[in-house]
């Protein structure tokens, strides 16, 4: 869905979904003159000659190819558009002018110049991986090396490459023949019963994955910043403009006054006349959200993987609820939602909005306080964004308003407490039975002692989202409830209701749960249904908007109907029988936003940036870990973290994977790393809330691991023992080694107790500033080959893995290695 409100004039509504479209697509022909088709060249030659020739141009340009683009391609209640696209760089309307200022704020600091050599090889014409351009050391000089992302849709996930041999002219043609052909579909599926929010709706989604990869500029610009970025913070800014001078200006023509002074400023040359204070017509907004982990883990055993399941979704469905209900109020269209994950969403708002902030605080703490008792709140705050923030450095704009956060949660809440005074303090119900999750009534059923209604109703929606491939979302009147029973109550409380669905309805209304399982179907060649307002044309995925979670669960069957219980995944691991939890998040995220790009951080790379991490953790992630051997639970996974639960022995060699795909994904580059922390059940009844509390903590230690050479971060917490990525392959040949002798070479278990004896030496001599006592351990090994002569080379090789012979130190993962297989050994 593009637009959320449906209370507009017909003349307000038509020029909002016309700005919208002449936005979003204002740099197709960027697209579609890298193909470098004879055919569409000569056409548009004979049909727009007139307009390039005019500006002493010998060929068409990107606008003319735009608009032949939009001229052909859309219906034709939608030609309006084509003025906008043609006339983006020499504007004279209102609209027009909306878009080319925006277009110019947008690209400010996109340009980076390359030089005539660079520009004139195919490499230029590929997308440079944002993320191999990272770098948070200020000092360094030499800029970082380049990896290049093959022109792909947004969904075939290729790793970028330093090198490689592609025809960019080749390329550009196949993807645009697949995107021309969808488009083609989309139009002509609409000719006979045309619905305007449907249609800018498909546009969108399509514009997303046909242009992700594609680069916005790459004639003497380092081609570092994708059309899909680019064509999406224009419209945002173009929607900004709109709204903040039809509250400044009653006439239009002022309204295009401020445009033309804007864009003089704009125009090459005069950045220096870009002052602090310029136009502060934007603000970029913030929600956070407060008490994930308590909120998530707290549950009970019962149905707790599906309680889990519907807890992380909901976190941020909630967040995408918000964000959208401010959308809907403010009539603002969904591409100014610029990122939503990892607890968190940004808005790109006009200026006014600022002083609506503490309206929508209070709304949110009001219906929030209701249903969760204090225990999950959203916080929102802004920060202004002039001219100058667009010109410099974005992501000032985000270290600002995270620092409003920050401040704003030390009084969160504030609205409740003014509201209710005192009676904030009292009890919030006195009940004979409360539940020990949510404090609410406890109304026992015959099957359950211990039933809630709204816990459960987190249990019923992990159920339906396993189960379903989409959500069937719709929006009206906010309604009111003296009490919260369910979690649809709360979304109901925002406008929105939803309905997990496995048939597919209208475009805008429907929302792809996991774009994967829908893949599978088709690769199978099953037919999706369609509902009762589904679309009359066949089934196209690529035209409905994905929401980019991870959902993948564990089922004991080959239909996918009977999900595992926590019973299962324990009874299904080696050696001890139960649990794990993995944890993880990228390092230094803050940094790499506010810094990682140095001087270039525009609004476009941050978008860029955003996205690349949404799509790691989302789509790709649920594909990674549904490849992998065991049985594995995907608790939330997007924006830049995740957590899985799944049986104890194969999680380390899983975390292990996510680590060497991401940093693949990240081009290797080291100021983009990946730490996780990973704990076992003591055993399978233990408290998920535990577990998970220490794993986070762990996590949270493994952040300030420090290697010798002063490097940081970039660690697995396995337990307490904290292992550095780089140092994971001999820890785990060891394991493997010792796991292999006494498993299945039958050498005494007094190995491991041997390897455990000569640990505590080391800790005592450590302690007692004594001579460590190696030749012990050499010797204990020596007899050890005695008895185990059959397998003396294996046992050698153990022993050179434990103790340096060179310097008589102990490998100091030793423990690790030998509890990690007594572990998998146990019976």
């Amino acid at each position: 869905m593009i637009f959320y409100s449906a209370h507009q004039r017909e003349e307000d509504r038509n020029f909002d979904y016309t700005l919208f479209l002449g936005a979003i697509l204002h740099d197709i022909g960027k697209f579609y003159m890298r193909t470098e088709n004879p055919d569409a060249k000569k056409n548009i030659s004979k049909e727009y000659e007139a307009f390039y020739q005019a500006e002493g141009k010998y060929a068409p340009r990107h606008q003319e190819w735009g608009a032949f683009f939009v001229e052909h391609f859309l219906p034709e209640s939608l030609k309006g558009v084509t003025s906008l696209v043609l006339y983006h760089h020499r504007p004279s309307s209102y609209d027009q002018l909306l878009i080319s200022v925006a277009d110019k704020i947008s690209a400010k600091v996109d340009r980076k110049d390359i030089s005539e050599e660079e520009a004139a090889g195919d490499k230029s014409k590929y997308l440079i991986s944002v993320l191999s351009q990272i770098s948070l050391d200020r000092d360094k000089k030499e800029p970082k090396k380049p990896f290049y992302k093959l022109l792909k849709k947004r969904y075939d996930v290729e790793n970028p490459t330093e090198g490689f041999s592609s025809n960019a002219k080749e390329d550009y043609q196949n993807l645009w023949a697949e995107f021309s052909r969808k488009i083609s579909i989309l139009r002509d599926g609409f000719e006979s019963s045309f619905d305007l929010e449907d249609f800018a709706t498909a546009v969108y989604n399509l514009l997303r994955l046909y242009t992700y990869n594609v680069p916005s500029a790459f004639y003497h610009s380092q081609p570092d910043i994708s059309l899909w970025a680019h064509s999406k913070s224009t419209a945002a800014i173009a929607f900004c403009l709109d709204r903040q001078l039809k509250k400044e200006f009653s006439q239009e023509n002022e309204r295009i006054r401020d445009l033309e002074a804007i864009n003089t400023k704009l125009l090459p040359g005069n950045e220096s006349a870009i002052k602090k204070g310029d136009y502060p017509y934007f603000c970029l907004v913030k929600g956070d959200v407060s008490g994930i982990q308590d909120f998530v883990f707290d549950t009970s055993m019962d149905g707790a993987l599906k309680a889990l399941k519907g807890k992380s979704f909901y976190i941020s469905f909630l967040l995408d609820t918000i964000a959208r209900y401010i959308l809907k109020e403010e009539n603002m269209p969904v591409c100014n939602l610029m990122y939503n994950g990892g607890g968190h969403f940004y808005l790109l708002m006009p200026r006014y909005f600022m002083e609506k902030l503490s309206h929508y605080q209070q709304k949110i703490d009001k219906i929030l306080f209701s249903a969760h008792r204090g225990a999950l709140s959203v916080l929102l705050e802004a920060a202004e964004v002039d001219l100058y923030d667009f010109a410099r450095n974005f992501g000032d704009c985000f270290d600002r308003v995270s620092r409003n956060i920050q401040k704003k949660k030390a009084c969160k809440l504030k609205n409740v407490l003014e509201e209710t005074k005192m009676k904030f303090f009292e009890p919030w119900e006195d009940h004979d039975l409360k539940c020990p999750h949510c404090g609410r009534k406890i109304e026992p059923k015959e099957d359950n002692p211990d039933y809630c209604r709204f816990c459960d109703s987190f249990v019923k929606l992990g159920d339906e989202l396993m189960k379903s491939l989409f959500i069937v979302d719709s929006w009206g009147e906010e309604k009111e409830f003296s009490e919260f029973f369910n979690i649809h109550n709360v979304l109901k409380a925002f406008g929105r209701t939803i309905e997990f669905s496995n048939h597919y309805e209208s475009v805008a209304n429907t929302l792809i749960l996991d774009r994967s399982r829908i893949e599978d179907l088709q690769i199978k060649k099953k037919e999706i249904e369609r509902g009762q307002k589904g679309s009359k044309q066949g089934f196209e995925s690529e035209f409905y908007e994905d929401l980019d979670i991870s959902t993948h669960v564990p089922f004991k069957d080959v239909n996918e109907e009977v999900l595992m219980l926590i019973d299962d995944i324990a009874e299904s691991a080696k050696g001890i029988k139960t649990w794990g939890i993995v944890r993880g998040d990228v390092d230094n995220l803050g940094s790499i936003f506010k810094d990682g790009l140095g001087k270039d951080n525009s609004i476009s790379r941050v978008m860029t940036l955003s996205e690349e991490f949404s799509l790691f953790f989302g789509y790709y992630f649920n594909k990674l870990v549904k490849k992998q051997d065991g049985n594995i639970l995907v608790i939330y996974a997007g924006g830049d973290d995740f957590c899985i639960l799944g049986q104890w022995d194969v999680l380390p060699q899983i975390a292990h994977k996510i680590y060497t795909e991401f940093r693949n994904f990240s081009c290797h580059n080291p100021d983009v790393t990946l730490s996780m922390g990973f704990e076992i059940a003591p055993d399978k009844k233990y408290p998920i809330y535990r577990v998970a509390m220490v794993c986070g903590d762990h996590l949270d230690q493994a952040k300030e691991y420090e290697r010798e050479d002063g490097k940081k971060k970039d660690c697995f917490a396995f337990g307490a023992n904290f292992v550095g990525w780089e140092e994971f392959e001999d820890l785990k040949k060891l394991k493997e080694a010792i796991a292999d002798l006494v498993g299945n070479k039958n050498v005494s278990k007094a190995l491991i107790n041997g390897i455990y004896a000569v640990c505590n030496l080391k800790k005592v001599a450590q302690a007692q500033k004594e001579l460590f006592k190696a030749w012990r351990f050499v010797y204990f090994m020596a007899r050890l080959k005695e008895r185990h002569s059959k397998f003396s080379a294996e046992l050698e090789d153990v022993l050179d893995k434990i103790i340096d012979k060179k310097t008589n130190a102990l490998y100091k993962h030793s423990y690790l290695a030998a509890r990690w297989a007594e572990l998998e050994l146990r019976r």
